[in-house]
């Protein structure tokens, strides 16, 4: 009985049906997922969503399951430290997009975004302005387009005019991240072409957590949509150059050469590309000219083709790519040639208050070293390299570093945004500085281990003998000890930028402690209330005695803290009730709120009245004015409205300024509270301050007039007075 023979067949249906149900797994799984998607919400509810993402999660474990598809994918560790630094660059990029919002830190973020958002909305596609160039701008509207389907999708959105631009900015910053990340991918690209792998991955990686690289992809702007449109030229440049990571062309090309139609083009097409994103990339006309020079080299130096073949060629990549980015270029030549004008006058001449300096080399250097004090220094030893060195792959890439630095420091307004598109370049020059360092090292190194040495061995000498070749070793310390710092002071940036910006706190408090319509007084671009409240100002808040905000029903007085003369300015409004200081910890304006010790509105002064609206539903318990005004200004008038009963409707408030014949001189119609607290809201009881403040015009003639005041139904025009108007007294109109 031990020794019957198995049958052969018996496994084989177990491991089939194994394999098979490996192969069935992913169509069930997308029939699966087809079916969820069909199925939506309204029969799945909320657990629609989970499952579509599960589903779509298993869809995709499934086919990276079929035998033989990991096989198929090779990964090497070029492509795994490169997929690490570009997750790495997409999470410094990413993180926080929501930053700061619904406010904007950054002063030009508007200027590309707003545009945008007005081309989608009325179909004119003309720019504001050419301040700047119109590429990015063009870019974020099919960013605007794309928004508005997925809210009108989701039920947000009905036409272009309804896109929310909290909403929207998200979205138009996640196309800047989305460029810093490519620029990353492009930095290695290039510094691989010019000098080698490992030059490529540490300049990747160092250009990858530079602070204000990373915090720049966070905005609506144009430098770091420029820094990846000049990547994307230089590559196609060099490319023309024929230049290759031994700094030289090799023996093939310069025996042959080569068709220079395409690159010559593609080249020119990358240049007008980039103009087109900002205009000081334009400086890369003289890269292109040098690799133009470089490319007719071959065998020997062709004037003729240089001329004739290669430079009409790349000009025309040039117009094309520039018409592509700004196509009214030529409609709108003169415009654009005055707000170059106006930009250089600018920079050069009139200044930038708080942005200027008289030595602008030092700036950026002072600049520079923020982003990491080695990196610094190891980027200006990158570039004298370049100079002393001076091969084909040096040569190329000063011709990008120096008109840009020549351009940034010839001018008194400084900012360092405007160099990104060249950091890149000094990170690769920075990069070949430490492969050639880490080269000599190596073979340094290698000489000392050769020499004979005794059996016995200290520790040193193994540590040497190892490093010796391991020039990834060295490498990585080299990487380390030059990213360390930018990385620990991007991550510092992320997290500051993760947390409410002190404006963001400052509304949090005041509507927390405020009741729907009362009114705030906030200076200029300060704070965004809910719609519930009311912004009153607009100017200093030490226009005005803290009495006069008192007497408004002014109980709180946001101050930007920053912009006031002084300490001894804000003396009388005594000692804030909150203050929200940056100290280093968040982002925003230094801003205090002072409680101006409005009385409570119960207790409010005001002159008895007692007429009633609505059979009594509401009482018009009191009233305040000064009883005069000046022609051509606002006749300050607060009414205390309250509730006996529920009200059907929402009434709007007349105020009428008459004459001894009862004609109108001045009028006002608005809801109570300016509709921020509709009169069906109110409940049995409530007490309402309603501000209904009368603009008199200037043509109303001097004398005493009477002031009436009423509630009606807007959408029948109904009065609901019980009396007739309710008279509030005389007002003394004077010049």
């Amino acid at each position: 009985m031990a020794n019957l023979p198995v049958e052969p067949h018996t496994a084989v249906p177990a491991r089939w049906s194994r394999v098979r149900l490996v192969r069935a797994a992913p169509g069930a799984l997308a029939l699966a997922l087809f079916l969820a998607l069909a199925l939506g919400r309204g029969a799945l509810g909320a657990a629609a969503a989970p499952l579509q993402g599960a589903l779509a999660l298993a869809l995709l474990a499934s086919i990276a399951a079929q035998p033989g598809v990991l096989a198929r994918v090779r990964v090497t560790r070029l492509s795994a430290a490169l997929a690490g630094i570009l997750a790495v660059a997409a999470l410094l990029r990413f993180w926080g997009l929501r930053f700061g919002l619904p406010y904007f830190e950054h002063p030009d973020e508007w200027a590309v975004a707003d545009d945008a958002l007005r081309m989608l909305r009325t179909g004119d596609y003309t720019p504001f302005s050419y301040t700047y160039p119109t590429l990015y701008t063009y870019m974020q509207t099919g960013v605007a387009a794309a928004h508005f389907i997925w809210g009108a999708g989701a039920g947000l959105y009905r036409t272009p005019a309804d896109i929310d631009p909290v909403q929207f900015y998200v979205w138009a910053r996640a196309l800047t991240a989305t460029l810093g990340v490519g620029a990353i991918a492009l930095t290695f690209l290039a510094g691989r072409m010019l000098y080698g792998n490992a030059a490529g991955l540490l300049a990747a990686a160092l250009i990858a957590v530079m602070p204000a690289v990373t915090g720049d992809s966070h905005y609506v702007t144009t430098d770091t949509p420029a820094m990846f449109f000049t990547l994307a030229a230089f590559l196609a440049i060099a490319r023309l150059g024929g230049v290759t990571p031994q700094h030289t062309t090799s023996k093939e090309a310069l025996a042959a050469p080569r068709s220079l139609l395409a690159p010559s083009f593609l080249s020119g097409f990358g240049v007008g590309l980039a103009t087109a994103a900002k205009w000081n990339a334009g400086s890369l006309i003289i890269a292109l000219l040098v690799a133009a020079v470089f490319a007719v080299q071959r065998p020997t130096f062709n004037v003729q083709r240089l001329m004739f073949n290669v430079l009409p060629t790349a000009f025309l990549g040039v117009l094309l790519g520039f018409t592509l980015g700004v196509p009214f270029w030529l409609r709108d030549l003169p415009r654009i040639l005055t707000d170059l004008a106006g930009i250089i006058a600018h920079y050069r001449f009139e200044g930038h208050p708080g942005a200027e300096s008289n030595q602008p080399a030092l700036f950026y250097w002072w600049a520079l070293t923020r982003e990491g004090t080695l990196l610094a220094w190891v980027c200006l030893g990158g570039v004298i390299l370049a100079f002393l060195r001076h091969q084909p792959a040096d040569v190329l890439t000063l011709a990008v570093v120096v008109p840009a630095l020549l351009q940034l420091t010839s001018v008194k307004v400084v900012f360092f945004r405007n160099a990104m598109p060249l950091l890149p370049f000094l990170c690769i020059l920075a990069a070949a500085l430490v492969v050639v360092a880490v080269e000599w090292l190596v073979a340094r190194l290698a000489t000392v281990v050769v020499q004979p040495a005794d059996t016995r061995r200290s520790p040193m000498e193994v540590f040497v003998r190892r490093m010796a070749g391991s020039r990834t070793a060295l490498l990585l310390i080299g990487a380390l000890l030059l990213a360390a710092e930018p990385l620990a002071q991007a991550v510092h940036d992320e997290i500051l930028r993760s947390r409410p910006t002190t404006r963001m706190l400052a509304g949090e408090w005041l509507e927390a402690r405020l009741m729907d319509g009362e009114r705030v007084w906030i200076e200029d671009n300060t704070l965004i209330l809910a719609s519930r409240l009311r912004a009153v100002g607009g100017e200093p808040a030490i226009r005005h005695e803290p009495s006069w905000y008192r007497d408004q029903g002014i109980r709180f007085v946001v101050v930007h803290l920053d912009r006031e003369t002084g300490a001894a300015a804000l003396t009388a409004f005594g000692e804030p009730a909150a203050r929200f200081l940056r100290d280093g910890e968040r982002h925003g304006p230094n801003l205090a709120i002072f409680d101006t010790g409005a009385p409570d509105v119960i207790v409010e002064p005001r002159t008895p009245s007692g007429a009633t609206l609505g059979v009594g539903a509401i009482v018009l318990e009191g009233y305040r004015h000064p009883g005069q005004a000046q022609a051509g200004g606002a006749l300050p008038l607060a009414l205390f409205w309250r509730a006996t009963r529920p009200l059907p409707l929402d009434y709007t408030v007349y105020v009428h300024l008459v004459d001894e014949a009862g004609n109108k001189v001045a009028q006002r119609d608005v809801p109570p509270l300016e509709g921020r607290r509709p009169t069906s809201g109110w409940a049995p009881g409530d007490l309402v301050r309603d501000d209904q403040d009368l603009f008199i015009p200037e043509t109303v003639a001097p004398g005493v007039y009477r002031l009436l005041v009423g509630m009606y139904d807007a959408t029948t025009m109904t009065p609901i007075n019980d009396a007739g108007p309710i008279d509030l007294g005389t007002v003394d109109v004077e010049r």
